[in-house]
């Protein structure tokens, strides 16, 4: 027959100790207040602790290898400088990448002259950003069929470049623009880079490299007069560009200083060339004279009136002046003539421009009846 189950009261609780027998021979419980006594061998005194006495575990430092690690440790810190902080080239040690090290950041992509990454971060985007800010040349290239844009691209970072028509297409002009918002287009100067004294143009209609220097934010070359063909153009863009070469100077009246031109010049507008009077050829009597017509400065680039005598007899040569529209006039200058020379006045052109100051040349004959007398004057700007 089984024996029956054994069930504990609810409140029981098991425990488990450790006791010992006190000197008295009461039971003592095991604790921190109470530790397990130890019995120590009646051999008292000091006890000798040695790597030789004790078990100690494989490669343990003792005093045998102790030189030797002191050996290591002084070779190690003769490498080392004697104080912290920045060295010269001489107390330094060389950092090297690995010779194995095929990328300097094998995270990224791999930096090569042939192929630059786009961006990123680490040392990959900031060599890259430099690369794609310091890159000169860069070119883009456009072919069309109907009046369009054939090229159109961002001028950032650039001064200029060249447009270079490779299909010009039939019968076809293509129109040079440029701006700053990209939707409002104004016209771009261009110049032949085959012909060394082209003149600046905004069009073109035959193939050739075209050059321009622009500061605008976009340029473009657009299909403005379509026939039919195909238009082909290759766009070069430059962060220095050198001066065309043609010159265009302003039109108007306004001063631009002095201008050097070689060759053949055409000159149009008023020019600077004076203007002359023959006053007289009829030769005088003895003491007698002759007075010529009083002339207005009524040119504004005029500054002298001049006068110019010959007579085969002695005589005087008079520059007269009037102020008030000929009613009067006085001598402002004279010059004695010599029987067979010549004699010449100039003077500078004064008082209002216009008819009320007058200008004419007078000439007196000596005692003598000539037989030949020449008498002119003249306006002139210098």
């Amino acid at each position: 027959m089984p024996n029956p189950p054994v069930t504990f009261p609810a409140l029981f609780t098991p425990a488990n100790a450790v006791a010992f027998a006190n000197p008295d021979g009461t039971a003592q419980t095991v604790s921190s207040e109470a530790p397990l006594p130890v019995a120590i061998s009646a051999n008292t005194g000091t006890q000798p602790v040695s790597a030789v006495s004790l078990p100690l575990p494989a490669g343990a430092a003792t005093a045998a290898s102790q030189s030797a690690t002191n050996t290591v440790l002084g070779t190690i810190s003769a490498q080392l400088p004697a104080t912290l902080g920045q060295k010269p080239l001489a107390q330094s040690l060389p950092v090297a990448p690995a010779s194995d090290l095929s990328n300097l950041e094998p995270g990224a992509t791999a930096i090569t002259g042939a192929a630059m990454p786009s961006g990123g971060t680490g040392i990959t985007g900031w060599l890259s950003a430099i690369y794609r800010s310091c890159s000169e040349g860069a070119t883009a290239s456009g072919s069309v069929t109907s009046a369009t844009t054939v090229i159109s691209a961002s001028n950032n970072l650039y001064m200029g470049g060249s447009f270079q028509v490779t299909s010009p297409g039939t019968t076809c002009t293509i129109t040079y623009e440029q701006s700053n918002d990209g939707t409002t287009w104004v016209t771009l100067p261009v110049i032949s880079a085959a012909l060394p004294s082209a003149a600046p143009t905004t069009t073109s209609t035959t193939a050739g490299v075209y050059s321009y220097v622009s500061s605008a934010a976009f340029v473009r070359a657009r299909v403005s007069t379509y026939t039919s063909g195909t238009v082909s153009v290759v766009l070069s863009q430059k962060q220095q560009v050198a001066p065309s070469s043609g010159v265009s100077l302003a039109a108007g009246g306004s001063g631009i200083g002095s201008v050097s031109v070689s060759g053949t010049a055409t000159i149009t507008g008023n020019v600077n060339a004076g203007t002359g009077f023959t006053d007289s050829t009829t030769a005088l009597a003895a003491s007698a004279s002759f007075t010529g017509t009083g002339r207005a400065n009524s040119a504004g680039q005029f500054a002298f009136f001049n006068a110019t005598a010959f007579a085969d007899q002695a005589g005087t040569l008079f520059i007269d002046q009037s102020l008030d529209t000929g009613a009067t006039y006085q001598a402002i200058a004279n010059q004695a003539v010599a029987a067979g020379g010549a004699g010449m006045l100039s003077v500078r052109l004064c008082g209002a421009v216009g008819t009320a100051t007058l200008y004419r040349v007078r000439y007196v004959n000596g005692a003598t009846l000539q037989t030949t007398f020449r008498l002119s004057s003249s306006f002139s700007a210098s």
